[in-house]
């Protein structure tokens, strides 16, 4: 299934097998292209076994892409815009994918990467039961007119996409063909990273991103950039 129909139909999934992936899976998962939002700004991330890091999740499943990043302006949304590309890529091949905010990497097992900050994981691989959504009705999020201020179709993919305890910390304004987009103060910028990475898959071809100087906040929320789709 290509990978902006899965923007319509991915969840977070909480129930894995035991079962490790494959060699053939984990090199075609390693060979998946990822797009940035700041080509600039230098990121690694790896697939490692489940005792590299330290999750007090029962069912983390035996396998983690782990992720570092130099700490640059813009370091968070980047990761976001990065590794959901990857959470819809994942799900494209059958598997569950869950963010996980509060895995930490296990320093009796494991090295640091030097000059990068470790930021978050993505727990992957073989669900219990069906990881698909079957229709709309079962996404809980914000309805179009608490995000934006006007209504907006296109906006679509990035209300469904996920963040940490459903928070939605994103809200769009809109400037003639531009969107603008901001985060909540008290929110992740890196949740606002994964809502433009399913505006840029939702709209692959015609995507950009940019940062419109001195730009002003708005009240609660900081900008994060402006789209033009």
């Amino acid at each position: 299934m290509p990978l902006n129909e899965m923007i319509f139909k991915r969840k977070s999934c909480r129930s894995f097998t035991n079962a490790p992936l494959d060699a053939a899976t984990i090199e075609t998962v390693k060979a998946f292209p990822l797009k940035p939002l700041y080509p600039e700004i230098k990121v690694h991330w790896d697939i490692v076994p489940r005792d590299k890091v330290k999750c007090i999740c029962p069912w983390t499943p035996p396998q983690l892409i782990t992720v570092y990043s130099q700490e640059a302006e813009g370091y968070l949304e980047n990761i976001g815009f990065l590794f959901q590309q990857m959470d819809l890529y994942l799900h494209s091949l059958g598997l569950g994918v869950c963010w996980l905010g509060m895995g930490r990497m296990n320093p009796k097992t494991t090295t640091e990467v030097e000059g990068m900050k470790f930021v978050i994981m993505l727990a992957f691989g073989y669900p219990k039961g069906d990881q698909l959504r079957r229709d709309l009705k079962s996404f809980r999020r914000k309805p179009m007119d608490q995000i934006t201020d006007k209504p907006d179709s296109r906006l679509e993919p990035a209300r469904l996409a996920p963040s940490a305890v459903n928070s939605q910390p994103w809200y769009f304004t809109h400037e003639g063909d531009t969107v603008h987009v901001y985060c909540s103060k008290k929110g992740s910028r890196l949740d606002s990273g994964i809502a433009l990475a399913h505006l840029y898959v939702a709209n692959e071809k015609s995507f950009c991103f940019f940062k419109t100087e001195h730009r002003a906040d708005l009240p609660g929320y900081t900008y994060i950039g402006s789209v033009t789709l």
